[in-house]
């Protein structure tokens, strides 16, 4: 099971019975199903499912073979599977600023506080001399930004990913204004 924003894929391969004609899914108490036909394999040999319309919470998810006369195995349970969505998205912040060096009159390398694993990239939107907008994303601690206009105020906005499986990337609600230099 891969997270995602109120949705989860679900990845399995092919029975190695030939009798067996559908998977069937079912989720939210086993409330909810799908059913998969069995010729809907992928090239790669595995099946892929994405379950979407959930609602931000741990769920767990049941997947039954069927064969051609009905009869249904015991399955296969995959416990525990977060499922992301506005909640995690509010706990978001953005990468916070520690300290500024200044090279010359219009390059300025930031350094920012170290965040945890699930970061996977930060942006930051600016003016550059000629006054038009640029941005630059980095995955690091740091960056220079070139060409930037003193006085003006850069935005950051941070990416993240909740785990390393996830299907989806998150930002933050908003961007946060970096102080003006």
């Amino acid at each position: 099971a891969r997270s995602g924003n109120l949705r989860v894929q679900l990845e399995w391969q092919k029975s190695i019975d030939p009798s067996v004609v559908a998977y069937m899914i079912y989720w939210n108490n086993n409330g909810d199903s799908s059913r998969v036909p069995a010729t809907a394999i992928n090239t790669d040999g595995f099946y892929k499912y994405m379950v979407t319309g959930l609602p931000e919470y741990v769920q767990t998810f049941n997947i039954v073979t069927v064969d051609d006369r009905g009869n249904r195995s015991v399955g296969q349970s995959l416990n525990a599977v977060r499922v992301f969505g506005p909640f995690y998205t509010a706990s978001l912040t953005n990468q916070r600023l520690n300290t500024r060096r200044f090279f010359g009159t219009d390059s300025v390398r930031l350094f920012f506080i170290k965040m945890d694993s699930t970061k996977v990239f930060s942006r930051i939107r600016y003016h550059k001399n000629d006054n038009t907008l640029d941005s630059v994303t980095f995955l690091s601690d740091s960056v220079t930004i070139k060409s930037f206009k003193p006085g003006t105020k850069p935005t950051i906005q941070s990416y993240f990913k909740p785990a390393s499986t996830a299907i989806d990337t998150f930002k933050t609600l908003q961007p946060d204004s970096l102080l003006a230099f």
